[in-house]
């Protein structure tokens, strides 16, 4: 009430002329006409007593929308323009309705404030919001929702060909201990980094002949030993090779059946699997090459991007789809998660050692998380403001909560705080 009266009393007089008057042109209910104590300035006082005018005049002003990005007035002329900043410094009448831009000064266009009426307002329908509790975050508003914005705790990594450096990475994952395993692309490498970013090692010869690395895309370890599987071309479309825990090589596993691997992730069990983005297909293959199962997905995606397991499911992420299409691992459709306003482009997945599924995309160069139950309800979304994030490749939640994803276009990984921070 304080911010409203303050509003009030701040507004030039030429503005307070238009105020009170604006809305006998564009709508038919009545308003008090101008008078004489019209340019009165309104109080607290008014506001709390009740005061006809007083609340005449923040119905219109309800009713304009002014906000700090819409309007300004000529104070010659006594008429609302467009653009420029708002004179009164009006960017929200209450801090729980927030106004949304309007592209011209129409009414029409206008959405209502709230779920009733403008003229309904009243001072029985303000109500001070509660105290904020200590250590929140403010929601901001992504075009979808309103997220909660995660913080940076570690981002590294900078275009480059030195150690510690990325040229279009392609793929992470996490290890054993949860280092943070990244296919450096362009430089032919993988390259492991503690959850700080230190760089602990990297391995990788440029090369097509087995054993060495040629645009590495994706990499998985498989948590019983710690061995690396590797996606690369090499001289086919796709190579999958196998080192060990500390980058040796050891096999090559062909897979000449496979375009293009789009995600890749390993079983409980020790299971390899790869999903295909050109042929939407679903490939689970032994440690020792040899081809366990496949199921066709075509009929329920359009352009697989990553993938996670979750005991005997498989969550694929639908790139074009805007969803995620949930499989049993006998290729059995099940059901799908999120939407286009939601989940637009996902190219992320993981689930918490609690079950909630994690979706993330880079739509808008903002990188977004929406957090999923498993019967696919939306629990909550994320944003990260600080940062702009051009194509996220991948995304991986660790044991203490933190979200882990990798900016391909502006090579380097941020780990981010969530809710989810123990």
């Amino acid at each position: 009430l304080s911010r409203l009266a303050s509003l009030t009393e701040n507004t030039p007089d030429t503005l307070n002329d238009g105020l009170v008057g604006a809305t006998a042109v564009t709508t038919n209910q009545s308003v008090v006409p101008a008078s004489n104590s019209q340019n009165q300035p309104i109080t607290l006082a008014d506001l709390l007593s009740g005061d006809q005018r007083a609340f005449n005049n923040l119905q219109a002003l309800a009713k304009l929308g002014l906000n700090n990005n819409d309007f300004h007035t000529d104070m010659t002329s006594n008429q609302l323009l467009s653009s420029g900043p708002s004179p009164t410094g009006i960017d929200c009448l209450l801090s729980d309705y927030c106004l949304p831009a309007a592209p011209s000064p129409s009414l029409t266009a206008l959405p209502p404030l709230s779920g009733g009426s403008v003229d309904d307002m009243n001072i029985s329908n303000f109500h001070a919001p509660p105290p904020p509790p200590p250590h929140s975050t403010t929601n901001i508003l992504t075009g979808r929702n309103k997220a909660t914005p995660m913080q940076i705790r570690c981002k590294f990594g900078a275009l480059g060909t030195s150690r510690g450096h990325f040229n279009s990475p392609h793929g992470f994952c996490l290890g054993v201990n949860e280092e943070i395993i990244v296919a450096d692309t362009n430089n032919h490498r993988i390259e492991v980094f503690d959850k700080c970013g230190n760089l602990s090692f990297y391995f990788g010869v440029p090369g097509k002949e087995e054993g060495q690395l040629w645009y590495p895309r994706k990499v998985a370890v498989m948590h019983t030993n710690g061995k690396f599987v590797v996606c690369d071309r090499g001289n086919e479309r796709s190579r999958m090779q196998i080192f060990s825990k500390n980058g040796h090589f050891m096999r090559k596993i062909a897979i000449r059946y496979i375009d293009i691997v789009a995600g890749l992730a390993v079983t409980s069990k020790g299971h390899i699997v790869a999903v295909d983005s050109v042929s939407p297909t679903v490939f689970v293959i032994s440690e020792d090459g040899e081809l366990v199962r496949w199921f066709d997905c075509s009929d329920y995606m359009r352009e697989p991007s990553d993938i996670a397991i979750r005991d005997n499911d498989f969550y694929v992420c639908d790139f074009k789809g805007h969803c995620v299409a949930v499989f049993h691992e006998d290729g059995t459709f099940q059901y799908r998660i999120g939407n286009e306003k939601v989940t637009c482009f996902p190219n992320g997945i993981d689930i918490s050692n609690a079950g909630d599924i994690l979706i993330g995309d880079s739509h808008g160069n903002r990188f977004h998380v929406a957090c999923y139950s498993r019967d696919g309800v939306l629990q909550s979304e994320f944003e990260c403001p600080h940062v702009k994030v051009s194509r996220c490749c991948g995304l991986k939640i660790t044991s203490e909560g933190y979200v882990v994803t990798l900016a391909k276009n502006n090579h380097h990984v941020l780990v981010l705080n969530t809710l989810y921070v123990q």
